[in-house]
């Protein structure tokens, strides 16, 4: 009991840490603006309005609006904490497995999202659940009866809760405990067990469905590839922190180049203690439930991989956020030296862990990894329409009316629209231009001598954006 509860002190704080007061993105802003409908009704109705694929994460949306709603938390930092009972279910998931707990929350890619007022902590948790609940259908693989599988179910339908990702998930969890426990399909009391789960489940599924045949789905994305996966692969391994920021990286990949010096041996590093903890793993584990777990973490990625190739949609390391077990626990295992006399996988695992925590730190407190700062953005564009400029807003909607709500209410919210309904038609008619990540606006086109040869100058930029003003 001590135990639990000094861990608990220790996630808490670490999670009251990682949390910070940064500006919400576009994501963060269109949870925070659609939690900020005063009513049930409204909120729903809100997240008709504005499409995307928000409506497929329905589940963490009602929780994020209960916790403004309900609680009354409004700041940034305040609504970030909400992801405070989602690390506590992570890191307590498996706190049976010895050094679990301290590479969980070592993790730059839990910490992370800690910060982010989005559904990645949640589907983070249920991640760690699926694991948890696979973990004992393979204790209980050598007895008879069922043990794990309404654990399983359990993960199951929460990973389903999350969102339509964690739904394809869910998929390669079930068909992970079906391989490691072949003759539970063949007997009455297994169909028994799950069907309720799998009522519920197929009713969840129902829904998603719907939302696809309404048209609801991510924003389509011209550079979607292999290059994004991998890019997942790198955030997921703890690199993020040690590398250039995300706006660096999308407008050039040579911006990783000044990093290499610590990136390729953080990599092998890392690479290495992974390695050492998965073949640990592998030689004491029969060879059907090494398939059925990594079925249950490939199938998954490989899907979501061709449905990004052919839908035009980006899968990032956050889409794939339910698979972190895959990547923690076999360096939790590297560090578990009692079984063995062999020094080199402890030395590996200590130094991956000493890279995790400088990693963690570097996207927790480095301005090359600020979040887009459209609460600054916001200001500018209200002070400058109340000068009677003509701004040119090429930056996301959603944040911009939740900061200008937040700041004067629907009068507010309703005067910014003229950035959306009115905009200059053109550079020459604007006497200011407010850009955020210009490759989703311009491409691979020069933005920069367009501007200039339009008579505008860079007048300042901070966190994801630029201000361009006549010159």
């Amino acid at each position: 009991m001590l135990r639990n509860l000094i861990l608990l002190i220790v996630t808490l704080a670490v999670g009251l840490a990682a949390a910070s007061g940064q500006s919400f993105w576009i994501d963060e802003g269109g949870t925070a603006f659609r939690a900020m409908m005063p009513t049930l009704k409204e909120w729903w109705q809100m997240i008709l309005f504005l499409k995307g694929s928000d409506i497929q994460m329905a589940s963490y949306m009602y929780y994020a609006w209960l916790w403004h709603q309900k609680l009354g938390f409004a700041s940034e930092y305040a609504l970030r904490l909400s992801n405070l009972p989602w690390l506590i279910i992570t890191v307590f998931a498996f706190r049976r497995v010895r050094f679990w707990p301290l590479v969980c929350l070592l993790s730059p890619f839990v910490l992370y999202f800690v910060d982010e007022f989005r559904p990645y902590s949640m589907q983070i948790a249920a991640g760690a659940c699926a694991a948890a609940a696979l973990y004992r259908v393979i204790e209980g693989a050598d007895r008879e009866g069922f043990v794990g599988v309404h654990a399983v179910c359990g993960a199951c339908l929460f990973l389903i809760a999350c969102s339509l990702n964690g739904a394809v998930f869910a998929a390669g969890v079930s068909l992970g405990a079906v391989i490691i426990r072949p003759e539970w399909i063949r007997t009455r009391g297994f169909w028994m067990r799950t069907l309720p789960w799998l009522a519920a489940s197929m009713a969840m599924g129902g829904f998603y469905v719907w939302t696809l045949m309404m048209g609801f789905r991510a924003t389509k994305i011209e550079s979607a590839g292999i290059l994004n996966v991998l890019f997942g692969f790198y955030e997921m391994a703890g690199l993020l922190g040690l590398g250039p920021g995300k706006n660096e990286l999308r407008r050039s990949l040579s911006a990783i180049l000044p990093h290499l010096w610590i990136l390729i041996p953080a990599t092998a590093c890392m690479a290495g203690a992974w390695w050492f903890g998965f073949y640990r793993w592998v030689e004491t584990t029969p060879r059907h439930v090494v398939v059925g777990i990594v079925c249950a973490v490939a199938l998954p990625i490989l899907i979501l991989t061709a449905a990004g190739a052919m839908m035009d949609f980006q899968v990032l390391g956050r889409h794939l956020s339910p698979a972190i077990p895959a990547v923690l626990l076999p360096l939790a295992h590297c560090l578990n030296v009692k079984e063995s006399l062999r020094r080199a996988p402890l030395l590996l695992g200590l130094c991956a862990c000493l890279l995790m925590l400088i990693s963690s730190l570097g996207v927790r407190f480095s301005k090359r990894h600020a979040k887009d700062d459209y609460r600054q953005a916001t200001e500018i564009a209200i002070a400058e329409l109340a000068k009677g400029k003509r701004v040119l807003w090429q930056a996301d909607m959603t944040s911009a009316r939740y900061y200008a709500f937040r700041k004067g209410g629907m009068a507010l919210m309703d005067a910014i629209q003229v950035l959306e309904s009115e905009p200059p038609t053109g550079l020459m008619f604007a006497d200011i231009i407010i850009l955020n990540r210009p490759e989703i606006a311009y491409g691979n086109r020069n933005y920069q001598e367009e501007f200039r040869n339009n008579f505008f100058k860079l007048n300042t930029s901070f966190a994801g954006f630029e201000i361009w003003e006549t010159q």
